[in-house]
């Protein structure tokens, strides 16, 4: 594993370092105090153990859930769980480290992140039940958006608030799009729970204050202005 790599997966895991590139004494140190809290042998030297460790949270993250009669909508809301669950987030910079290179395959100031995590948790569970993407997955929330146009699945925020498309259709797994101006969507992510008021959400790229250019991936709370949806 290349010494950024390294830096990266021991800052993830708790065990902060400069990521320079550099497997200099600071970084031999926090290997030792990683292999250490983990019960391997503190030797400083990345083996395959311990890059088995380092490495768990996103081959959790990666783990098959099983289909038991889930539904395309729900099964992608829950991959998008359990990736929270493992906590992904940036390393090394703004938009920058092994996750977001996990759902962009590239990262870099530009790399907003949000719509690669949401198409990766659709991506997962249309595998796992052996199906087509409803439609194509982007990096980009305007593509998507206009994706679901074209293939009947977006659902503006006009017609949720005049109750043609009732809030409790927005099941699950139903993508919402954070809508800055009329055809300009800045931000996606996922409806875990609908309710009256607001809706649960899984989404990356974000932070506690909602950000859409954040650094980790969270579970939120939202409520209906400005928002457009992508249902399944």
């Amino acid at each position: 594993m290349r010494a950024q790599r390294v830096q990266e997966f021991l800052t993830l895991n708790g065990f902060a370092v400069s990521i320079d590139g550099d497997f200099g004494p600071a970084t031999e140190k926090r290997v030792r105090d990683f292999q250490a809290a983990r019960g391997l042998p503190a030797t400083g030297v990345v083996d395959m153990k311990t890059h088995e460790e380092l490495v768990a949270p996103i081959v959790k993250a990666l783990n098959p859930i099983a289909a038991g009669g889930k539904s395309l909508s729900t099964l992608a809301a829950a991959y998008a769980k359990q990736h929270i669950k493992n906590h992904p987030r940036e390393a090394g910079g703004d938009n920058r480290g092994p996750w977001v290179r996990s759902y962009l395959d590239w990262d870099g100031k530009d790399a907003r992140w949000c719509a690669g995590f949401v198409c990766f948790a659709l991506e997962q569970a249309a595998h796992t039940l052996g199906v087509n993407l409803p439609i194509d997955s982007s990096s980009s929330c305007d593509v998507l958006a206009m994706e679901a146009k074209t293939a009947g699945k977006f659902v503006p925020e006009s017609k949720v608030k005049s109750g043609a498309f009732a809030k409790k259709d927005l099941v699950p797994g139903t993508f919402f799009l954070v809508r800055k101006v009329p055809g300009d969507w800045v931000h996606v992510g996922i409806v875990t729970e609908p309710a009256k008021e607001s809706f649960d959400t899984a989404e990356g790229n974000t932070d506690s204050g909602g950000s859409s250019n954040g650094f980790e991936a969270a579970e939120r709370a939202r409520d209906y202005r400005s928002k457009d949806f992508i249902v399944w």
